[in-house]
């Protein structure tokens, strides 16, 4: 943290389009891979059910962490790699740009183990000072247990609040509903919307990180 500005970004869906499957589905989708038709069934509802905003109040969380308990390290790394392949080189130097004038940080209610990948994966991982999620981690057997730290939208504006004294000025970027609080929350709130469904928020809205980054330097500029 060295900088006077700070600019906090959501994970999926905001730092790379879902298409169709976010980072933890598709995590979710890589473990169920070989195990039997029980548990593909409980991980295909599972994932219907987020897709659907079904899952409230930590809902998700705790299905997740029963389902993961097989995740291995591989497993993260090839789906943090795949989902980096959805960003292009003008969105990386887009970010690495406005790293130059504020400090980045994520908050999401994802994982803080893709996050971290995706971003050793497009080059970023020392742009971002702060990543809080929730986190894998393994026991001595080898099993993954699931630390959750964000739990819920409104956690996200919590913890921007946390950063409140040490910055002159927050900017959030967000992709939807769930980042409302974290926009509501910051001085100048952003949404990206990667597929153009043109949802009315409340927020000025674009369809692209170059766009978005674009954007943050004028405003930082104009501060």
């Amino acid at each position: 943290m060295s900088k006077r500005d700070c600019i906090l970004f959501d994970f999926d869906g905001t730092l790379y389009p879902i298409a169709p499957y976010d980072s933890e589905q598709r995590l979710l989708r890589k473990n169920a891979e070989g195990k039997g038709t029980l548990f593909r069934m409980r991980t295909k509802r599972l994932i219907a059910q987020d897709q659907a905003g079904k899952l409230l109040d930590g809902a998700f969380h705790r299905q997740y962490a029963r389902l993961i308990r097989s995740v291995t390290p591989q497993m993260i790394e090839n789906v943090a790699h795949d989902v980096s392949s959805l960003v292009t080189d003008s969105d990386v130097q887009a970010l690495s740009d406005v790293a130059k004038q504020a400090d980045l940080a994520v908050l999401t209610c994802g994982t803080e183990n893709l996050v971290e990948a995706f971003l050793r994966y497009v080059g970023l991982e020392n742009h971002f000072f702060l990543i809080r999620g929730k986190r894998i981690i393994w026991d001595e057997s080898a099993k993954a247990q699931l630390i959750v730290d964000i739990d819920r939208p409104e956690a996200k504006a919590t913890a921007l609040e946390e950063l409140r004294l040490t910055y002159r000025s927050i900017i959030a970027v967000g992709d939807g509903p769930t980042d409302l609080p974290m926009l509501q929350a910051s001085d100048f709130g952003l949404i990206i919307d990667w597929n153009k469904k043109q949802r009315d928020y409340p927020f000025e809205t674009h369809s692209s990180l170059s766009s978005i980054c674009t954007r943050i330097l004028t405003y930082l500029d104009r501060a």
